[in-house]
Order: structure tokens, then sequence, then C-alpha cells
């Protein structure tokens, strides 16, 4: 990859990640310190994401990565994608708003490093969004991760509800996603959501999956494993949705409106992902998810609340650093990687921010429109010289 090309790739890059930040800004916690240990997961990042990818690399292609991934419950899909140039990219921001903002200081090896990534988010996202498109923001705020038989697959296992069974579906799922967003230390890793499919009588069908459940065996995470136990690891929930307008996001994230669609869902069905198959659940299964959501979020809870910030800081940074166990899983070899923080992370960052929350480069990604357009994009451009 030529310099030039990889700095219309940082453009685009800065481009999504200005809009993420300023439709999120900064997160807060009573528990987590997000912010802190989201910082702290960026300098990781560019620490030790080129070595990951370049063994992944090895292994496979991101075109095949990308074309195999389009499925349901895929643990590769627009959030993960999306974390390449979001995580790197802004730990690179912040070493070199450190360094006077001089994008020379960054070291020829690294340089490098950060066109190979480049390169493999850009084959990696344009094999995966339909249209040859890089992110869910160039695809009209659409999140289309099924291929037209997996579509008609699920239209043919959908059941018609009653308004009483939807909403007491809805409240599984709800209480699936806080146990799950508690488990990755407040953060929404394991929720992917996709669509919206057009179907007919102006219906359409939309996803909310969720990966990750301590069902036993070896947990996601250490602390993850807990005495409650999911049914199945990995649920997805199918509504077909009626005059309902939908947008989804780089996050995987759909918003709606109305933003309470449970009186417009006309069916629904729910599935699991065993290995190389998916297969529906049966709704009566939905129960003993619930109740293992309700135990597991206070268990988690209760063990979370006994850590100190040092042990939240780090657990949280972890987790994210872990999320790029999702390329690893595909080729089978994340059990060869060391997925600890690196030491310059331990030794400059963790000490850094146990005492802040915030990295004096971020405001770079708060400038005005006009001041990007003056000063260059938040992600710096190489230097072509």
């Amino acid at each position: 990859m030529k310099v030039e090309e990889a700095n219309k790739l940082i453009a685009k890059a800065s481009e999504l990640v200005d809009y993420q930040v300023s439709k999120r800004g900064l997160l807060e916690s009573q528990l987590f310190p997000v912010t802190a240990y989201i910082c702290v997961s960026f300098y990781n990042a560019y620490d030790m994401l080129y070595e990951v990818l370049r063994k992944v690399a090895k292994k496979t292609t991101p075109e095949k990565m990308g074309k195999e991934s389009r499925k349901i419950l895929s643990e590769i899909h627009a959030l993960s994608i999306f974390y390449l140039p979001l995580y790197y990219m802004v730990g690179r921001m912040g070493e070199i708003s450190r360094n006077n903002g001089d994008p020379h200081s960054e070291p020829e090896e690294k340089r490098e490093q950060t066109m190979f990534i480049l390169d493999f988010w850009n084959r990696l996202a344009r094999s995966y969004f339909p249209n040859n498109q890089l992110s869910v923001y160039d695809s009209n705020k659409t999140n289309i991760a099924l291929d037209q038989p997996d579509i008609e697959w699920v239209k043919n296992r959908i059941y018609d509800v009653s308004s009483q069974e939807a909403k007491s579906i809805k409240r599984t799922m709800a209480n699936l996603e806080t146990v799950s967003f508690l488990d990755e230390c407040e953060a929404r890793a394991k929720i992917c959501d996709h669509g919206p499919y057009e179907l007919e009588n102006n219906e359409k069908l939309i996803f909310r999956e969720i990966s990750h459940l301590y069902a036993g065996g070896k947990p996601h995470f250490s602390w993850s494993e807990t005495e409650a136990k999911a049914p199945y690891p990995n649920i997805a929930f199918a509504y077909r949705l009626k005059d309902v307008e939908t947008s989804f996001d780089d996050f995987a994230t759909l918003e709606t409106n109305p933003a309470d669609f449970s009186d417009n869902i006309t069916g629904i069905g729910v599935f699991t992902r065993e290995g190389d198959s998916v297969k529906p659940i049966a709704f009566d299964v939905l129960s003993d998810f619930t109740d293992y959501a309700v135990k597991a979020n206070k268990e988690l809870f209760l063990k979370f609340s006994r850590w100190d910030r040092k042990q939240r800081l780090i657990a949280g940074a972890y987790a994210y650093s872990f999320g790029y166990a999702r390329y690893t899983n595909f080729v089978g070899i994340s059990d060869e990687i060391n997925w600890d923080l690196t030491e310059r992370t331990m030794n400059k960052y963790i000490p850094e921010f146990l005492e802040s929350d915030f990295d004096p480069g971020i405001p770079r990604l708060l400038r005005s429109k006009a001041k990007k357009k003056k000063e260059g994009p938040s992600l710096y451009l190489l230097p072509e010289d």
C-alpha cells in the first residue's frame, strides 16, 4: 500500500470516528472507569494489534474472513470490524499528540505497521459490507450482514406472537443485554444489531445477537464464570416489525422510530449457533435464559464491587484487547496469543489513568468542522515526504 492510499483510508477512518464520538461522547459509569480504560485500550492496541493481525494473515485473507463472516451470530461483524481503525488509529493519534502533534515522530517501523492494519481493514470491510462499502455509515446506516438464502431461512422460522408474548421475549432480551454489558466491564462488545431486511407489507426483519454467555466450560473472561449458567452460549433474536423506521451505526447499534417497537412486533424467531450450524430455539427455553441473566448479573456485580480502581481499569482494557480474539478464533490461534496488556501499557498508561479519566489527545476529536478542515483529520495522516 502506498502512503497516498493509506492517507485516504486515514481520512475516511477519521470521518467514521468523528461521527461516532459526536454521537456518544465520553462514557461514565458508577462501577467501571469506562473512559479511562478505553483510553488505555487505545494505546494497548497501538502496541499489540499488528502482531495479532500479522499472525491471522498467515492463516487466511481478509477477503475470506469478510465473506465467511456474513452469517447469523458471527464473531466478526460491524462492531469488531470498526475496532480496527478505531482503537489502533486513536491510539496512534494519542502517541503522536504526545510528541507535539508531529507525524514524523512515528518510527518508520510503526508507519509500516499502520499501513498493514489499514490495508487489512480495507480488504476485510469491503468483503463484508455489501456494495464494496467500508462501514455501516457508508451503507446508508443499514447493517446488512446476511445474504438472501439466510434471510429466507429465517423468514420461514418466524412465529406470529401476541403483544404480551412479544413484550415477554423483549424482557428476556433486555436481561441478557444487561448481564452481557456488565461482563464486558460495561461495554456492548457481546451485542450486535443488524438489518433491516425488507419484507412484504411494509414489514422488515431486524436482529439482536448476544454472544459469549457463560454456559459452563471455559469462561470468556476469567471473571465470567458464575454459578448461574445459560442454556446456550449465544442467542439471536429476530424480530419481524411493521411500520418501524430503523437506523444502525458502526457500533452495530439499532435506533428505531418509534423508540419502543414492542407494539410493532408481528413475529419473532430465536436462534443459537453451535459450531457451523444455526438452529431455532423454542420460546419455552427463554425463561431459563432470564433466570441465568438475573442471577449472573447479581454475581458479577458483587464480584466487581469488591475490586479496586486498578483491577477494574486493567479488566476493562483487557476486555477490549481480547476483543481481537474474534479474529484469532476465526483461524484457531487464540491460545497462541498473550492477551495480557503490554509491558509498556502496564508501566506507562495504567499508572497515568489510575489518576485521570481523560487523555490529553482526545480533544483533537472534538474540534470544530472548520478547524478539522484547516488542520487536517483527527487521525493524523502519514508523512508523504
